[in-house]
């Protein structure tokens, strides 16, 4: 794992915080702190997407390393907290498939390294058109009566079971069959 030099910096932020922080407020007072973050000859979204994986990199190999020691740190997109490590939750998140790809993404240092322009603006768009899809996602999860931890074989299965119950062909209704198949889209576009 190579060596990222804002760890401490980072471990210094979180020492003082007293209960969570978010990830731009930790860049913030990095940057006021003098650090210079890789970039600077770049596009301003290429130089952002280097800042935050350099700060996510660091904050998941605290996360490992802090656990060896009794500590948690909770990693979520809106905020970052630092805790005593309670056993029996923290090892099911630090295990769960969703947050091992995360990390595993962060700390591969051939992302920041490969990551080029185009990259950043796929990641962008990909981002925004899920954002803008899971304004839906709640009504399309109740349309095909699925809870919000499902996984993309559940909705692919309940869609099939109520496109068969309601399709028009089959004696269904064809306003409920269409109301299915726009709540499978939201979905399909929001898994994807």
């Amino acid at each position: 794992m190579i060596d990222n030099p804002i760890i401490i910096p980072i471990l210094d932020i979180l020492k003082q915080s007293k209960l969570s922080i978010g990830e731009y407020e930790i860049i913030q007072q990095l940057e006021q702190q003098g650090i210079q973050f890789p970039g600077a000859n770049e596009t301003y979204e290429l130089a952002l997407f280097k800042k935050h994986f350099m700060t996510m990199n660091a904050l998941y190999q605290l996360q490992l390393e802090l656990y060896e020691d009794g500590y948690f740190l909770s990693i979520t997109s809106v905020k970052i907290s630092l805790r005593p490590l309670n056993a029996k939750t923290e090892t099911k998140i630090l295990t769960d498939s969703a947050e091992c790809k995360l990390r595993e993404y962060y700390l591969d240092w051939s992302h920041f390294d490969k990551t080029q322009q185009e990259d950043v603006e796929a990641l962008l768009n990909n981002f925004w058109k899920k954002y803008f899809a899971s304004d839906q996602l709640a009504e399309a999860l109740t349309t095909l009566g699925l809870d919000t931890n499902c996984i993309w074989e559940q909705v692919h299965t309940r869609y099939r079971q109520l496109a068969n119950q309601h399709h028009p062909d089959k004696g269904g209704n064809h306003k409920k069959f269409i109301e299915i198949r726009q709540a499978f889209e939201i979905l399909r576009r929001y898994y994807s």
